[in-house]
């Protein structure tokens, strides 16, 4: 009984910092006794039973670490190396710190339950720096100012999400972005923002431009409204200016000029401007600001419509709109579903309160 004091005494020093390498040694050469492991079974239990965590997943939480200790001992190797931190932990850090212990003495992969922990918490990004991050959601026809902490403003469109560090590196300013926002980035020569949406980066020191880069679209676009930006793929860089816009789609890039910027951007205002765009391509707009499901006819997916709506122009004034457009009429199917049926006339639509 007073050596498993003892050893509980060594786990809690351990997690506290407190313990020396010899101390760590002690530690593991009492695991690597078979009489032991109800010892560390119960040291395990003991930090997956907090009432912070989720009780759920502690039974098997618990028996998977036990497990995968038991089957992959290697209690030879050097733990002088073995992490140590720097202050009192959090109880869900000093969790994660039993997994580091075990994974070093044992030789397994560190496994922590960070899913149960707080999102804001510091952690490697994709970028290779340890920040803490952040993260901003729409949903369908919401949209969202979001201020960066140098000084850039974001504003989100409807279903996106943009994960953003607390605060910037020294050296560079870099986010994330699935779906589509509009950016007016704080000129910092020193610090270039870069914009990541899929296989696209976006490389500025000071300029604003719009990017849209939902999963459900096969291309990405970049529209540039002040200032000059570098889109880079693994194939190729762009560079844009004011009124142009460049798109990858299936591994190759193009570059549009003479485009209308402002209208990429008139969601900002609440408004939805489409500008010689494809059938297809409005209804999949439509479908992110309003709460419905849209059929049509794949003989007028290639229609090309010109047409300015409010954003809070109720969705049955919108498709009728369209239907009449088309040449045809919309059905309703059912709750928030809507069909339309008609052939491919030069699609050309306005509604009163938005002036051309």
């Amino acid at each position: 009984m007073e050596n498993n004091e003892h050893i509980k005494v060594l786990f809690e020093r351990y997690l506290a910092d407190e313990c020396t390498p010899d101390q760590i040694r002690e530690l593991i050469a009492h695991f690597n006794v078979s009489e032991n492991n109800d010892t560390l079974r119960n040291l395990i239990a003991m930090h997956f039973e907090s009432p912070e965590l989720n009780h759920e997943s502690t039974p098997g939480a618990v028996q998977e670490v036990y497990s995968r200790i038991l089957d992959k001992v290697n209690f030879g190797e050097e733990v002088d190396s073995a992490p140590k931190l720097g202050y009192l932990l959090p109880l869900w850090s000093r969790i994660a710190a039993v997994w580091i212990l075990l994974a070093v003495s044992c030789g397994i992969t560190v496994y922590f339950f960070i899913r149960s922990m707080d999102n804001s918490i510091s952690k490697t990004t994709a970028f290779g720096s340890s920040v803490k991050m952040q993260t901003e959601v729409t949903g369908i026809g919401e949209r969202k100012k979001v201020t960066l902490e140098d000084g850039s403003v974001v504003w989100l469109n409807a279903k996106s999400k943009l994960t953003y560090p607390a605060s910037f590196e020294k050296t560079s300013r870099e986010v994330r972005l699935e779906g589509e926002a509009y950016f007016e980035v704080f000129r910092d020569v020193q610090r270039p923002f870069t914009v990541e949406s899929g296989q696209v980066k976006t490389k500025v020191l000071g300029t604003s431009f719009n990017i849209q880069a939902y999963d459900a679209d096969p291309a990405v676009a970049v529209t540039v409204l002040t200032g000059k930006v570098q889109v880079n793929t693994s194939e190729s860089a762009i560079q844009i200016v004011r009124n142009q816009q460049v798109k990858y789609l299936n591994g190759n890039i193009y570059k549009e000029a003479d485009i209308d910027a402002e209208a990429q951007i008139a969601w900002q205002n609440g408004k939805l401007q489409f500008r010689n765009l494809l059938l297809s391509d409005v209804i999949k707009t439509l479908e992110r600001n309003y709460p419905v499901e849209i059929t049509y006819n794949t003989s007028s997916s290639d229609c090309h419509v010109h047409a300015d709506f409010d954003a809070e122009t109720p969705i049955e004034n919108v498709m009728e709109m369209l239907a009449v457009s088309l040449g045809g009429e919309v059905i309703k199917l059912g709750n928030a579903q809507y069909k339309l049926d008609g052939s491919c006339k030069n699609i050309r639509t306005n509604t009163n309160d938005v002036e051309e």
